[in-house]
């Protein structure tokens, strides 16, 4: 801006009024603690007749007004739902615990679960792919439970993220096998890949060696 800019007016009675009306009305929609509301209303309300203060010009205020509310649906809203990159992360990371058991209701699964969801005993079909290892963890707002699993070669890791999927990004490749979609990275410069699906709203991950992934596709559709 160049030149001299001239000394805001003072508002009016009736402006200031209709501006600590708006912020208290804000306040309220956007459902602060109590205590920042108060803070909120007090700092719209006509100032004292006995103190000289200068405000802002209306249009000023309703944009300082504007900031404010914003900076409060910041400050009180949810934690954002993790990235597909970081629940992956858990797949790959090492267990802190020991291996689920089989279950006795049924070979083909473990006791490992999440929710209603129970993780496979791949190796009631594959006996060279046994489960090792389990951990649990929070993930931003959510709770993420992984199972690890050892083959002749090589391993994977299993986590299942609960409350709404997770977003895929765009760029993975898509497919449909044996009834169930499925997005793939095939791996980048670390040799990994990641198998991802959705199974009873949730958030499943099957992540290994880029060199297994026919493997983690079959782990991904095995019912």
């Amino acid at each position: 801006m160049t030149g001299h800019e001239p000394d805001p007016r003072p508002l009016s009675e009736n402006e200031s009024e209709a501006v600590g009306r708006l912020v208290q009305r804000a306040a309220l929609t956007v459902r602060a603690p109590m205590t920042l509301r108060e803070r909120l209303a007090d700092a719209g309300a006509p100032a004292p007749r006995r103190r000289r203060l200068r405000l802002l010009p209306v249009a000023g205020a309703a944009s300082a007004l504007a900031a404010g509310i914003v900076a409060v649906v910041l400050a009180v809203g949810g934690a954002a739902a993790p990235s597909l990159a970081s629940a992956s992360a858990l797949a790959l990371a090492r267990p802190t615990g020991d291996a689920p058991a089989v279950a006795a209701s049924d070979p083909r699964l473990t006791t490992a679960r999440l929710d209603d969801i129970r993780f496979p005993n791949y190796a009631y079909t594959w006996p060279g792919w046994h489960a090792v290892g389990q951990r649990r963890q929070s993930i931003g707002d959510r709770t993420a439970v992984t199972v690890t699993y050892r083959g002749p070669h090589s391993q994977v890791g299993y986590t299942i993220v609960d409350g709404p999927p997770l977003d895929v990004p765009g760029h993975l490749r898509r497919m449909t096998v044996d009834g169930v979609r499925l997005a793939v990275d095939d791996g980048g410069a670390d040799g990994n890949a990641v198998v991802t699906w959705w199974r009873d709203g949730h958030t499943c991950i099957v992540a290994g060696s880029r060199d297994d992934i026919a493997m983690m596709v079959r782990f991904a559709t095995w019912t």
